[in-house]
């Protein structure tokens, strides 16, 4: 694990320890003079200097508080316990030095040793504790540092996982649509309607090129992704010409509202595909939208008629097929148990009604 003493986080326990340790003095400083003790003044500018050095040597715990955050184990408890008594054997070194210099300790000749004994044993003892404390309280940093990184990088990598299936998702949307271009245009081409065939590769070239750059989770406004069903109807007419009529009616309130890019494409292929495609008179396809208490209501409907189905359990008018499954899937996806998707046969009409929280795009 690399160590960084520059990072946010190593800046944090630097004022974490450096704070401890000076607001430790502050309470002696504070005590001795509600007691009337002021001899300690004189002293001061050495004490600061002192408890700067003695809180770098307790900052040196962070760092080792950081290579072993996550380890379990009796070994790193008894490595870390050890890394508190070397500091505190530091510092108590360090109040030697200061003791020292400012003659509370006269010299280190034998005549003095018992009295620098007691007065090293009980800073040791102090030393100790204030370490200890400034330790568990580096722990919990690094730990809660690490966790959240960990719930970060789980984060992530649900969000990437999510991402591929959406994109899965929408990709297979291409083939499937692009098969039944194709083989209506197969069929162009075979009752030799040329001009109609290529008029209609020209549209599907263009509408593939936009359904290829679009992002697979993004959200799009209404009024774009009606753009694109018009584009993939206008596809739809060469082939079906009058036998094919549309209907769009969209609130107003709900032009800019946000939908998944390519949502109702499917929708719409299945009223084409089941409605129009097998129906020998003229059939409407309706596609409709309107908000209704934070909620946006799309719905595609066709008037075709209700055909006996054909035998391929995926053709079924009443199944989910392909791209009726695709949709759900990616409804659940985005929305979770948010969204519903309903589909219904009303008033003589296939209906496919799908339900979303309304929210409106800027501009």
């Amino acid at each position: 694990m690399r160590v960084s003493l520059l990072d946010r986080d190593a800046r944090t326990a630097a004022l974490i320890t450096y704070a401890i340790w000076y607001l430790v003095w502050l309470t002696y400083a504070a005590s001795e003079l509600i007691a009337g003790r002021t001899a300690f003044l004189a002293e001061a500018p050495a004490d600061i200097v002192a408890v700067f050095a003695v809180a770098t040597i307790a900052y040196g715990l962070y760092p080792l508080t950081q290579l072993t955050g996550g380890y379990k184990g009796y070994g790193r408890w008894a490595l870390l316990f050890g890394a508190v008594f070397a500091a505190a054997f530091l510092q108590s070194l360090v109040n030697l030095a200061e003791n020292l210099a400012l003659g509370v300790v006269p010299s280190l000749d034998e005549a003095h040793h018992a009295a620098i004994r007691e007065r090293f044993a009980r800073n040791f003892r102090d030393h100790v504790y204030l370490c200890f404390a400034n330790f568990a309280t580096l722990a919990v940093l690094v730990e809660l540092r690490r966790k959240n990184a960990v719930e970060v990088r789980a984060a992530r990598a649900e969000a990437a996982v999510e991402h591929a299936r959406l994109v899965a998702l929408r990709l297979q949307l291409n083939p499937h649509f692009l098969f039944n271009a194709l083989n209506a245009l197969s069929s162009l081409v075979v009752l030799k309607r040329t001009e109609e065939a290529e008029e209609m590769l020209e549209r599907l070239v263009d509408f593939l090129r936009a359904s290829l750059a679009a992002d697979p989770d993004e959200m799009v406004p209404l009024e774009d992704e009606a753009a694109a069903i018009d584009a993939y109807l206008a596809i739809e007419a060469v082939r079906f010409g009058d036998r094919m009529l549309v209907e769009m009616v969209l609130a107003p309130q709900t032009e800019r509202a946000a939908v998944p890019s390519f949502i109702l494409q499917p929708l719409v292929e299945n009223a084409v595909k089941y409605g129009v495609a097998r129906s020998r008179r003229p059939v409407t396809v309706r596609l409709q939208a309107r908000g209704e208490d934070g909620w946006l209501i799309l719905s595609v409907d066709d008037d075709g008629d209700d055909l006996p189905p054909v035998p391929a359990p995926a053709e079924k008018r009443g199944g989910m097929g392909v791209g009726l499954a695709n949709v759900r899937a990616r409804l659940a996806a985005l929305y979770g148990g948010t969204a519903s998707f309903e589909k219904d046969r009303i008033d003589g009409r296939y209906t496919v009604t799908l339900r979303l929280p309304l929210r409106i795009l800027p501009d």
